[in-house]
C-alpha cells in the first residue's frame, strides 16, 4: 500500500513540475474594465486574444480580469461588452511584469449616432452580458437593475426573472418558486456560502431577511454545473456583495412610507453604505447598515365548507356537493421591523492572490396582533379569538475566501459558519365563545355560500364568555459548517483549442434543532369567578349560568370601546361585533399563565438531528475559440445523517395519559450526478445552449424525524414520519436559443424538461384492517382502525417548461422615445405526479335498529399538478429615461397553481392566480443625489384560496397598496 502511495505522490510531483516549467514561459495581462465615463466597473466582458480566441477569459462581478498563459509577445486584446463598441487595444507580454490595462469602454453608435447609456438600460445591459458569458443556464439581476425596482427583498427582485413565481407573507414576498418547484428545492447562497432553512418543518429560505440594499447582484442557476451543490433540484440562487471598487463611495439612503389599507405614514427604511479601499488599492473595505420598518396588517375572510350529504355529483366517486358552515373574520396588525448589515474586506496579495473576508448580519421581527371572529353556524356559535406573537429571525454568516492565479495552476478555497435562529417567545391566544342562539333562524336554511352568515348574527354580548386560552413558545436554529476547495488545471492552450480541468471537493456540516412548548386550559366557565379577582377584582362579568351551577366568566372583561372594520365579501366596511383591550390580554397571560397545562400532544414538534454532506467533483473545460464550450463532469454527495425524534401514545384532554420516548435514526446514503453542458456560437449574435445535469432534493426535516403520535383522544388519529424517504433525484434536460444585436437587444426562447424520481409528498391512510396496520408498522393490537399521516415517495414526476425572455434597450426608436427600456418573460409550466389517493365508502353493519355506520377509505392512483406549480408566469416592465428623470412600471401574472392535495380529487387546494403592478420615479440631481416616489401592489392583489373551483372559495386576504418617497445622496 505505501509503495503505491509512493508511486502517486511522484506522478503528482513529476506533473506539477512539467507544468510549472511550461508555464514558467509564459505571463498574463490584469486590469479592469469601466463604463464610457468611468463611473461603473462592467461585469461579464468578454477578454480574448485575437490571434487565439480560445485564450479568453470575463471580467469579475467588479470589473476585474486575468488573462494569463500568454507566451512572450505582442498581441492585439479584443473587448466586447453588450451596448459598447468592441475594442482591439495592443498589449506586450513579457515574463518578468504583468501587463497592466485599465479600459474604458464606449457606447455602440446607432446610424452614426453615439448612444447614451441610461442607467435602466446599463443595468439591463449588465445583466444581459453576465448571462450571454455564462456557462451555466442562467438569470442575472444587476446592482443597477435592483436599485431601479421598488423591491422591498431579495425575493421581490428574483420573482422578476424567467420561471420564477414567488410566495407571500403579510403581503411581502418571502420565498421563490423556481420552475414550478416548492421554495425548500432551491438552494440560497451568498457570495456562494450556503444559507441555513429558515423555518421550523421544511428547507425553505425565507428571502424577506435579505435587504436589496446589501446586494451587488443576484445570479440565478437553472443548471448548475458540476462545481455547484448539487441538492438544487429548482434551481440555486448566489446572492452577491462585491468587494470594493477603485473609487471611493459613501451612500445615504432614506424614505418614509404610507399604508394605505392601514391609513398609516408610519414607514421607513434608512440605509448608509461604504466602499473605499486603502494602502495603494491592496486592501479594500465595502460595509453596508440598514433598518427599516414596515406596516404589514391585512385583512383576512375564511369560508369554511362541508359534504352536503343530500347534493351528490355526477362523478365516478359519488363526490358530495357542499354548503357553508362557517364564516370568519381576521384583522392583523403587524409592525415588521428589520435590521440588515454587512461588512467585507478583500485582500490582494500581488497580482496573483486575493482574500476575502465577509460578514453578515440580518434580522426581521414581526410584532403581530389578530382579532379573529369566527360566525360558526354548523355548531350554532360565536367564536372570538384575540391573538399576540412576538417573534422573530435572525441571520448570522462568517466567511473567509481566497483565490490564487499561479498560472499553471488556480486555487480557490474557503470556509465559512451561517447560523439562523428562528424565535417565537411570546404567543398567546384567548378563546371566547356565544353559544346562545347567536343566529337568526334564516342563518340555518341559507348554506350556499357563507357570505351571507355575517347578516344573519343575533350580536348579544352579555352571552359571551371565557372558553380557553393557549400559549406557545418556540424556537429553532440551524447552524451550517462549511469548507471547500477548487483547483483548476490547464491542460492544452493553443490558438484555436483551449482545455482546462476543474476538480473540488466540499464539506457542507448541518444541525438543526426545534424546541416546541405549547400549554392551555380550556373550559374556564367551569372555574368559580373567584379565580379571577387578581384580575377585575369587582368579578365583573357573570352572564350565565352552565348546568354545574357556576358562572361564566364573561368576556366584556377583556374589550374596550374601540371599533374595528373589516371589508366583506362585497367590497364593504362592515363593523366587527367585539375590540379587545391587549394590555388586559398580556396582563391575564401574566397572571394565570401558571395555571396551563402542557399539552403532550404538540411533542413531536421537538427534535434535533444532524446531516452531514460531503461531495467532490471534476469537470472538463473544452473551448474552440468563441465558438464552441464543451463542460463534462461529474459529481458525488454523500450523506451521513442523524435524526432524533420522539414516540408518543397519548389520551386524554391534554396527552396527560400515556408514555413519550426518544427515537434516534441514522441514514446514509450517496448519489452520482453526470453533468453535460454545451454552448455553442455560430454567430457572433446568436448563440445555442444545450444541458444534460443532475440534482437532487433531500425531504423536508419534518418528513424525516423519526416521531410518531398516536392520539387515542381523537378517535385514534396517528401522526408519523419517515426516515427511511429517499432523496428526489431529478434528470434535467435544457435546450436555449439566445440572439442578441446591439440595437434590438436580447431575444432568448428555450424549453426544459426535468424527470423526477423519488418525489415526496404527505399521505393518509386508512388502517382499516389488521394486515395494513402491520404493513406500516403498527402491531395488529391496538391499531386497526385508525387513521395515519405519513409521508412516502411518488414513482415518478416530471416538470415539462418553455421559457421566453425579450430585452430590449428601444434606442432604435425616433426622437424622445429612444429613452424606452423594455423586458419582458413569459413561463409555460407543465407537471406531473403520481399520488396515493383514497375515497370515502359509507357501510352500514348490522340490522335495524342494532346497526352502526362506518366510513371506510380506499386507495387509488392519481396524476396530479406538483404542489406550487402555476401554470403561467409572466413579467414585464417598461422604463424610460429622459436626461434625468427616469420611470418605471412593472407588472406581474402568477397563475393558479394547486397549494395542497386531499384524499380526493374535488378536494384539492388552490391558489387563485392574480396581477400584480408597481411604480417607480426617480429625479436625479447631478452625479450625487437623487429623489424617488415607489407604489407598490397598485392593483390591490389579492391571496384568494380555494378548493375545487373558485366558487369555493376558502380564503381572501388583502394587504393593500403602499408607497414610500425617499432620496439618495452619493459622495464620491
Amino acid at each position: 500500500m505505501n509503495n503505491n502511495y509512493n508511486k502517486l505522490f511522484s506522478t503528482i510531483v513529476i506533473f506539477l513540475s512539467i507544468t510549472m516549467t511550461i508555464f514558467s514561459q509564459t505571463g498574463y495581462v490584469t486590469g479592469v474594465v469601466y463604463d464610457s465615463d468611468g463611473t461603473f466597473t462592467l461585469p461579464g466582458a468578454n477578454i480574448y486574444l485575437k490571434t487565439s480566441p480560445s485564450t479568453g477569459t470575463i471580467t469579475e462581478l467588479d470589473g476585474t480580469f486575468i488573462l494569463d498563459n500568454i507566451n512572450e509577445g505582442t498581441y492585439t486584446l479584443m473587448v466586447s461588452y453588450t451596448g459598447y463598441e468592441t475594442q482591439e487595444l495592443p498589449i506586450t507580454i513579457a515574463k518578468s511584469s504583468p501587463a497592466k490595462l485599465d479600459i474604458t469602454m464606449a457606447p455602440m453608435a446607432i446610424l452614426g449616432e453615439e448612444i447614451i447609456v441610461t442607467a435602466q438600460a446599463l443595468g439591463q445591459n449588465k445583466a444581459i452580458n453576465q448571462q450571454l458569458n455564462s456557462d451555466a443556464i442562467a438569470n442575472i439581476v444587476s446592482a443597477e437593475k435592483i436599485k431601479e425596482l421598488p423591491d422591498v427583498n431579495a425575493a421581490e427582485a428574483i420573482s422578476r426573472l424567467p420561471g420564477v413565481a414567488i410566495n407571500r407573507d403579510g403581503g411581502e414576498g418571502s420565498k421563490i418558486v423556481v420552475r414550478g418547484l416548492d421554495p425548500k428545492f432551491t438552494a440560497i447562497s451568498v457570495n456562494g456560502i450556503r444559507l441555513p432553512s429558515t423555518g421550523g418543518s421544511d428547507r425553505s429560505v425565507d428571502l424577506s431577511l435579505i435587504s436589496p440594499e446589501l446586494l451587488s447582484g443576484i445570479e440565478l442557476f437553472k443548471s448548475p454545473t458540476p462545481d455547484m451543490d448539487g441538492d438544487a433540484l429548482g434551481g440555486s440562487v448566489n446572492l452577491n456583495i462585491l468587494r470594493a471598487p477603485k473609487e471611493r463611495k459613501i451612500s445615504i439612503k432614506g424614505l418614509t412610507g404610507y399604508n394605505f389599507l392601514g391609513g398609516t405614514f408610519t414607514d421607513y427604511k434608512a440605509t448608509v453604505s461604504l466602499a473605499q479601499r486603502i494602502l495603494k488599492d491592496k486592501v479594500g473595505i465595502i460595509a453596508t447598515a440598514n433598518t427599516e420598518r414596515f406596516n404589514r396588517g391585512g385583512e383576512t375572510i375564511n369560508q369554511g365548507w362541508q359534504d352536503d350529504l343530500n347534493v351528490v355529483q355526477d362523478t365516478l366517486l359519488d363526490i358530495f356537493g357542499q354548503q357553508a358552515t362557517n364564516l370568519q373574520f381576521q384583522k392583523r396588525e403587524e409592525s415588521r421591523k428589520r435590521v440588515n448589515g454587512s461588512l467585507g474586506f478583500d485582500w490582494q496579495l500581488g497580482n496573483r492572490s486575493e482574500f476575502n473576508l465577509l460578514g453578515l448580519y440580518s434580522k426581521t421581527s414581526r410584532d403581530r396582533y389578530n382579532h379573529t371572529e369566527r360566525y360558526d353556524v354548523e355548531n350554532n356559535r360565536l367564536t372570538y379569538v384575540p391573538r399576540i406573537i412576538e417573534n422573530s429571525i435572525d441571520l448570522v454568516s462568517g466567511s473567509l475566501s481566497a483565490s490564487h492565479n499561479l498560472g499553471f495552476l488556480k486555487i480557490d478555497w474557503g470556509a465559512a459558519l451561517s447560523r439562523v435562529r428562528g424565535m417565537t417567545p411570546y404567543d398567546f391566544e384567548i378563546e371566547f365563545r356565544n353559544d346562545k342562539k347567536p343566529f337568526q333562524e334564516a342563518a340555518f336554511k341559507d348554506r350556499s355560500n357563507p357570505s351571507t352568515f355575517y347578516g344573519y348574527v343575533n350580536n348579544n354580548p352579555d352571552a359571551d364568555y371565557l372558553q380557553g386560552a393557549v400559549n406557545i413558545q418556540s424556537d429553532n436554529s440551524e447552524v451550517i459548517r462549511t469548507a471547500f476547495a477548487n483547483f483548476t488545471i490547464p491542460i492544452i492552450s493553443k490558438s484555436n483549442v483551449n482545455v482546462e480541468f476543474k476538480v473540488g471537493g466540499k464539506a457542507v456540516l448541518s444541525e438543526k434543532e426545534r424546541n416546541y412548548n405549547e400549554d392551555y386550559f380550556k373550559n374556564y366557565y367551569l372555574v368559580n369567578n373567584s379565580k379571577f379577582a387578581d384580575f377585575v377584582p369587582e368579578g365583573k362579568g357573570a352572564t350565565g349560568v352552565d348546568p354545574s351551577g357556576k358562572f361564566y366568566y364573561g368576556m366584556s372583561n377583556f374589550t374596550n370601546n374601540g371599533s374595528i372594520e373589516i371589508t366583506n365579501q362585497a367590497g364593504n366596511k362592515v363593523p366587527l361585533f367585539a375590540s379587545f383591550d391587549q394590555d388586559k390580554l398580556r396582563r391575564f397571560k401574566d397572571l394565570y399563565q401558571s395555571g396551563l397545562r402542557e399539552n403532550r400532544y404538540s411533542s413531536f414538534n421537538n427534535y434535533n438531528l444532524t446531516e452531514n454532506v460531503y461531495a467532490t467533483y471534476g469537470m472538463f473545460k473544452i473551448k474552440f475559440g468563441q465558438k464552441l464550450t464543451i463542460i463534462p463532469g461529474i459529481r458525488y454527495e454523500l450523506s451521513d445523517n442523524n435524526y432524533q425524534g420522539t414516540y408518543s401514545d397519548l389520551s386524554g384532554d391534554f396527552g396527560e395519559s400515556g408514555s413519550i420516548l426518544d427515537v434516534s435514526k441514522d441514514r446514509n446514503y450517496g448519489i452520482l450526478l453526470p453533468h453535460l453542458h454545451l454552448k455553442y456560437k455560430p454567430l457572433d449574435w446568436f448563440d445555442i445552449r444545450a444541458s444534460y445535469s443532475t440534482t437532487l432534493a433531500r425531504p423536508d426535516f419534518e418528513y424525516l424525524i423519526p416521531y410518531t403520535l398516536v392520539n387515542r383522544a381523537s378517535d385514534l388519529v396517528i401522526s408519523q414520519g419517515n426516515p427511511d424517504l429517499n432523496p428526489s433525484v431529478s434528470t434535467n434536460y435544457d435546450l436555449f436559443l439566445t440572439a442578441y444585436n446591439g440595437k434590438y437587444g436580447l431575444l432568448s426562447i428555450g424549453a426544459f424538461y426535468k424527470d423526477i424520481k423519488d418525489a415526496f409528498y404527505p399521505l393518509i391512510v386508512g388502517l382499516n384492517n389488521d394486515s395494513l396496520a402491520v404493513a406500516y408498522g403498527f402491531p395488529e393490537d391496538g391499531f386497526t382502525g385508525g387513521e395515519l399521516t405519513t409521508f412516502v415517495n411518488s414513482p415518478n414526476s416530471s416538470v415539462t417548461g418553455f421559457e421566453m425572455e425579450l430585452q430590449s434597450n428601444l434606442n432604435f426608436l425616433p426622437g424622445a422615445l429612444k429613452g424606452l427600456v423594455w423586458s419582458i418573460n413569459y413561463t409555460r409550466l407543465f407537471s406531473q405526479t403520481t399520488i396515493n389517493s383514497f375515497y370515502e365508502e359509507t357501510e352500514i353493519k348490522g340490522t335495524f335498529p342494532f346497526f352502526q355506520t362506518v366510513v371506510n377509505l380506499y386507495p387509488y392512483q392519481r396524476e396530479v399538478d406538483l404542489v406550487g406549480q402555476a401554470r403561467h408566469i409572466f413579467n414585464t416592465s417598461l422604463g424610460y429615461d429622459i436626461k434625468s428623470f427616469s420611470a418605471r412600471v412593472s407588472s406581474s401574472y402568477q397563475g393558479t397553481k394547486i397549494s395542497g392535495y386531499s384524499s380526493s380529487a374535488d378536494k384539492d387546494r388552490f391558489n387563485q392566480g392574480f396581477w400584480r403592478f408597481d411604480l417607480v420615479l426617480k429625479q436625479r440631481f447631478g452625479r450625487n443625489f437623487n429623489v424617488f416616489l415607489n407604489v407598490n401592489n397598485i392593483s390591490n392583489q389579492k391571496d384568494i384560496n380555494f378548493f375545487r373551483s373558485e366558487t369555493f372559495r376558502t380564503s381572501n386576504s388583502v394587504y393593500g397598496s403602499t408607497a414610500t418617497i425617499g432620496a439618495e445622496y452619493i459622495i464620491r
